[in-house]
Order: C-alpha cells, then structure tokens, then sequence
C-alpha cells in the first residue's frame, strides 16, 4: 500500500521556509514549484515532494543563480552526478569572484599606503601601475615548471584553491604595498619601513606553515623567479631592493631571535 504524502497549505510552507506568500504565488505561476489542486474542494497544496523540489530552488537561489538558471537545473539534474557536475561549476564561479574580491583589496591596500604616505593623491606612477594590474596572473602559474620537489611540496601542502588564492594574494598586497614606499621615497630604516619588514616576515612565517620543506620550497621558487609570469617576476625585481634592506633591518634588531624560533 503506499503512503500517501502531506498535504500543506502556501501559508504554512511560507512560515516554515520565511518564503513570501506572493514569491511562492510567483514559484506556482512559473511552473517553478507548482501548487497542487484538490479537485473536490478547490484548495491549493503543496506535498512532500514539492518541499523538496522548492528546497533545491532555495539552494540554487542562494547560491546566486537566476530563475531561468534554476529552472533548467532542475530539468538536468536528476542523478546525483549531473548535481556535482553543476556545484562544482559554481564553485569555480565563486573561486574566481572571490579571487576577484581578493586582487581588489590588494589593489586599495596599495592606494591607502601611498596616500597615508604622502597626505594626497596617489602619484600617478602608482595609479598607472594598479590600473595595468592583470588580475589573471595568477593562473600563470600552472605553466610555471618547479622543481620536481617543490612542485611535490606544494602539491602536497596546498590542496585547496581558496587557501592558494589567500596566500598569493597576502603576498602581493605586501609588493603593492613596497612599491607604494619605494614611489614615496620611504627608506627600509624608518618606521614604516619596518612596520612593512614586520609583516612581510609574518607573511613568510605563514605561508611556510612550520614546514622546513614547504619555505626551501618557496625559497626555490623565489631563486628562480625568472620562470614566473612577467608581471610578478617584474614587481619582484622592483620592490626587491626595499624588501632586503627591509627584512635585514629588522632582523638586525631584538626580533632576529622571533625569526629564528619560527623557521627553526
């Protein structure tokens, strides 16, 4: 015998779900999650099967898809395969906005530091550079050849997408940030200049994790920046100077001891 399902009004599904009576209406007209008709007194109703479909729609709404989108995903989607082919897809979407959101931030970092520096607007060289910025270099990197165990390291250490995106960006917020002091005439010895070597050591000490392996392999990767994309490779060598003299400043201090507990 089978179970005959439940039965719920709009009104209930909408306190249940915090869906409006009118959007759910809109759901109906659409044919997006269509009410049901009771045929001996004209009521309209939702069953426990259309709870579930409502609740994909509610999903894929907040993942920031459209009706229409919507619509054709739940055409396509019936087995749990196509269901990971599509979330994968809009996770790659979200990766990428966020990478977007993450080379913005960079880029005001960068502004911000030029004019606390100089109490005006950014010079020109600065706004010239940020503007010819390519956001994209980044994926560069998958063409860039490592050593064989440096590419094992990384591999190994940086499984996740959103932690690389964290880290390269980290670190070329701090680039930004030197070329910003270089443009300003700020010397490595003053206290903005070692306000940056702080930071840029704690930017080293995070990416490498604890790990002894995973900093020899991103000091690899620095040795041999003439296999990085132009434009990093190009801001390396510019801010290069700054950052030594930097970073050796403060390391000459009472924090040298800091550095070496933490690469020991």
């Amino acid at each position: 015998m089978v179970e005959k399902e439940n039965k719920f009004s709009i009104g209930e599904i909408s306190k249940l779900t915090g869906v409006t009576v009118r959007t759910l209406q809109y759901y109906d007209n659409i044919h997006l999650v269509p009410l049901k008709k009771n045929k001996e007194n004209g009521r309209r109703y939702y069953t426990e099967t259309d709870l579930t479909r409502l609740q994909q729609v509610l999903f894929y709404k907040s993942l920031g898809l459209k009706i229409k989108d919507i619509s054709k995903l739940l055409e396509e989607t019936t087995t749990a395969r196509q269901l990971i082919t599509v979330l994968e897809k809009q996770r790659e979407i979200f990766y990428y906005k966020l990478h977007d959101i993450k080379s913005n931030i960079a880029m005001i970092e960068a502004s911000l530091s030029g004019i606390e520096e100089s109490k005006a607007l950014p010079l020109g060289n600065l706004v010239q550079l940020i503007i010819s910025l390519n956001k994209d270099t980044i994926y560069q990197y998958k063409d860039v050849a490592f050593d064989k165990k440096s590419e094992n390291t990384f591999t190994e250490h940086y499984q996740n997408w959103e932690e690389v995106l964290d880290i390269y960006w980290d670190w070329k917020a701090l680039i930004l940030e030197a070329v910003a002091h270089i443009l300003h005439d700020v010397h490595p010895e003053s206290e903005r200049g070692q306000g940056f070597a702080k930071r840029w050591i704690e930017m080293v000490v995070s990416i490498s994790e604890g790990s002894q392996d995973l900093f020899t392999a991103h000091k690899n990767s620095y040795k041999n920046r003439e296999k990085w994309p132009e434009e990093d490779r190009r801001l390396m060598e510019f801010t290069d100077s700054f950052i030594d003299k930097a970073v050796d400043n403060y390391l000459s201090s009472d924090n040298s001891e800091v550095w070496r507990d933490k690469n020991d």
